[in-house]
């Protein structure tokens, strides 16, 4: 029906008024009508509902119920603002489902949670956390809108670019836009503008941060996850195990002659250094091994039930200059026993997942690994040449100082008349015609063992001269220093089916407080870092040789009627100097040496079982083992009191939901401050019982615009905004009777309001506010200024071309 005009303004028929309020939408349904209170509650019931739909942005359902329900579809008067504590909570509903996601997460991947071996639609859990970054956004920009209209609803006012500030969060420009710079540089107070900004920077930064960190934490990780451990027993103690003074009376007699070298012998397999120097020396063809010098990087050792590596590093210096021996060489390998002992343990884990409703029960291939109080040796020679000059040399006898060792510990003296080109510390008494004494054939290379007393050979373990082959009086030597250690490893192996047959394992340096040198640290840089030696850092335990045990090293070979120390200097590296093999040589003789100390010991305990019906059988008690609340094997406490005791840690490879590294605790702790702010949004809307849906959308807010009265502070903006100026204005939202007096409409108000104006003229909570205001009326019914001009741009008529 058409309006009539009264006086020149708008007027509509009372009968069409009545018509639109019997027809009215789901938004006036939350204002009882004059119906039968069945009628009412369902009404208020659909309110609810329609309330709820909206702020999930489901706005087309309550469209499309609104058609085939009958009710009109007239745009009517509304509510900006309601005071409902209920409709606030349905309104909150959009919080919900992204909220506890996110904390399950959270929770999940705090307490740990492993899920197997392998994982299928992993590709769907990637859906899936897109789909939670988007309600994440939609929430965090719902919450940016309550906060934008809380400010309104008081009558402050906004600079313009703040009002829509909910619908450029997932754009990080946002964060140096006009828009934002408008609000630092708005007239409005400080205290309103720090809180503003806050409240922006943070969701921007929030949206842009909580899908990736969603995704990180919903994806679960492949990686090695802890599957339980135990502690195993061995029948030695700790001084016999890991000794720090070696003397002959420990090793058999029948050690001296290799034929009969068993496992117990420090020369046992001796012929891995003869394979190493193979390799080294067949690696790379003669015209390539000097300006591309290369090495194995191990080679292997066999105990009574595991495979180790003897590692060695030579030439650990490139400075030249540097005051130590440029060919030094280190070496090391895992100690016999404990990896026998190791071996042992692991290859009952596949037995014992059989008697268990482990998660782990797929894992055959568990790694076993022995981290703390656990060692094994670590040695350094140094090596340089010099000569004796005859029978009647009664000349003294410097030996270099351990590489890696700061000068200013070590006693130094002036070695004069010399051929070493290094630091060098004198012996107290050790002549060069001793030396010449040293048994054997003048045209085999030889040894002759020599204590070297702490003090001043700090950190030396024993000292080695080597008696080149000659046939005149003048005899070539060599003179080496050889350190030694027991230092903090730990030891790995697999269990798996296939590695367990070949019982191999592997170590690696052990620094849980991270005290050890670096390669930084060095007085000259190490070109690996994988063994380390530098006293009195590392090794922890220094260890003092004897001549009579270190001869045990060099026993005669009958077959080849030689010593071990000439078969393996004949087999030289090369293109190097006799001082480059006999520091590999002397650094792998006495690694391999030192870790077969106390090789008798054995693994102790009595095993754990439990019965299994389906295989009639007893097998190892896995169930305490997997959980790491027992152990598998039991002991006499009272027997085991001086036995060295390990901890074998397990752990699998596979998916599984965890904090573990810095990336996923800085995940967590973004999605844990977006539930924090859900919270309190949600208990600020619940206790005030505000909240409203309106102008979150572009649509919504061009309509407020469009119903507006127009400013002159915006001249010249209607093909677009370019100053700050326009940015920086302060807007509000504020009410007025329309022209009939009856309504109040809604507009925004770009020009200067008092405070008492403000409040009079501010949205109130459950009231509803509709009719359009008739052209140039606008606010404090003042007619014909050039502010309330009925057209903010005026286009003008185009020159004639």
């Amino acid at each position: 029906m058409e309006g009539m005009k009264i006086d020149g303004k708008p007027r509509v028929d009372e009968a069409e008024i009545a018509s639109i309020q019997w027809t009215a939408s789901w938004d006036s349904i939350i204002k009882p009508l004059p119906v039968a209170p069945r009628a009412t509650r369902l009404q208020t019931c659909l309110g609810y509902v329609s309330g709820t739909l909206r702020s999930l942005g489901l706005n087309i359902l309550v469209y499309i119920c609104q058609h085939f329900l009958g009710f009109g579809l007239d745009e009517i008067p509304k509510k900006a603002f309601h005071r409902d504590r209920l409709m606030a909570l349905c309104r909150g509903m959009i919080h919900f489902l992204p909220f506890l996601v996110a904390m399950g997460e959270i929770t999940i991947n705090w307490r740990g949670y492993y899920i197997g071996a392998n994982m299928n639609g992993l590709s769907y859990l990637q859906f899936a956390a897109k789909l939670h970054e988007m309600a994440m956004q939609s929430s965090l920009a719902v919450m940016v809108f309550a906060y934008v209209r809380h400010v309104l609803f008081n009558g402050d006012a906004l600079p313009i670019g703040a009002m829509l500030s909910g619908l450029q969060l997932t754009q990080v420009s946002y964060l140096w836009s006009m828009e934002l710079w408008g609000i630092a540089l708005s007239g409005i107070p400080l205290r309103r503008k720090l809180s503003v900004m806050t409240v922006i920077v943070v969701a921007v930064l929030l949206a842009s941060t909580v899908g990736p960190s969603s995704a990180i934490l919903m994806i679960p990780n492949l990686n090695y996850w802890p599957a339980g451990s135990t502690h195993i027993w061995m029948n030695i103690t700790t001084a016999d195990l890991w000794p720090s003074n070696l003397d002959g009376s420990l090793v058999p007699s029948y050690c001296s002659q290799a034929p009969n070298v068993s496992n117990v012998c420090p020369s046992s397999e001796w012929h891995a250094l003869s394979d190493y120097l193979s390799l080294a020396n067949g690696i790379l063809p003669l015209s390539l091994r000097g300006p591309y010098s290369m090495s194995p990087y191990s080679v292997q050792l066999t105990g009574q039930g595991s495979q180790r590596q003897l590692i060695i590093q030579h030439h650990l210096y490139d400075n030249q200059s540097a005051p130590y021996d440029q060919a030094a060489a280190q070496a090391t390998t895992q100690h016999g026993s404990v990896a026998d002992a190791l071996s042992a343990t692991s290859s009952l884990w596949d037995v014992a997942l059989q008697s268990s409703n482990s998660p782990f029960f797929d894992q055959r291939d568990a790694v076993q690994s022995i981290v703390a109080d656990n060692y094994q040796p670590y040695t350094l020679a140094s090596c340089g040449a010099d000569v004796i000059k005859g029978a009647t040399d009664d000349r003294s006898v410097p030996f270099p100082i351990p590489p890696g060792s700061s000068p200013e510990m070590l006693s130094e003296s002036e070695v004069t008349d010399s051929l070493l080109q290094m630091l060098a510390i004198v012996h107290p008494t050790l002549t060069r015609s001793e030396i010449l004494k040293t048994p054997g054939s003048r045209s085999d290379y030889r040894v002759k063992w020599v204590e070297l007393p702490q003090d001043p050979f700090k950190g030396s373990a024993i000292g080695a001269v080597v008696l080149q082959p000659t046939t005149n009086d003048t005899q070539g030597i060599l003179l080496c220093n050889v350190a030694a250690g027991w230092g903090s490893s730990s030891m790995n192996m697999s269990s798996s089916p296939a590695a367990s047959g070949t019982g191999l394992v592997s170590s690696s340096i052990y620094d849980p407080n991270g005290t050890l040198p670096q390669a930084s640290d060095y007085s000259q840089r190490i070109a690996d870092a994988v063994i380390t030696f530098q006293y009195p850092l590392f090794p922890q335990r220094p260890v003092s040789i004897s001549e009579s045990w270190a001869s045990f090293m060099d026993p005669q070979i009958p077959a080849l009627n030689t010593t071990v120390m000439n078969a393996l200097m004949s087999r030289k590296m090369a293109m190097e100097e006799d001082t480059t093999s006999a520091n590999i040589i002397l650094a792998g003789l006495l690694a391999n040496a030192l870790s077969r100390t106390g090789f008798n010991s054995q693994l102790q305990g009595e095993l754990r079982t439990v019965f299994a019906p389906d295989l009639n059988a007893s097998l190892p008690d896995g169930e305490n083992w997997f959980a790491g609340k027992g152990d598998v094997f039991s002991v006499d406490a009272d027997a085991s009191k001086e036995w060295v005791k390990l901890r074998v840690d397990s752990s699998v490879e596979g998916y599984a939901f965890s904090l573990d590294g810095i990336a996923a605790k800085l995940t967590a702790a973004v999605l844990l401050v977006y539930c924090t702010l859900v919270v309190a949004h949600l208990i600020y809307a619940t206790v005030s019982g505000i909240s409203s849906t309106s102008w979150d959308s572009i649509t919504e807010f061009v309509v407020l615009a469009v119903n507006s009265s127009p400013s002159i502070q915006l001249r010249n903006t209607c093909a677009g905004v370019h100053q700050m100026s326009v940015f920086r204005l302060p807007a509000r939202i504020l009410t007025n009777k329309d022209t009939n007096g009856e309504e109040d409409h809604l507009g925004l108000v770009f020009t200067h309001v008092d405070g008492t104006t403000a409040r009079n003229c501010r949205i109130q909570e459950n009231r509803d506010y509709g009719t359009m205001l008739a052209e140039g009326y606008t606010l404090g019914n003042e007619r014909g200024s050039e502010e309330s001009s009925s057209s903010p741009c005026r286009c003008r008529k185009p020159k004639d071309t």
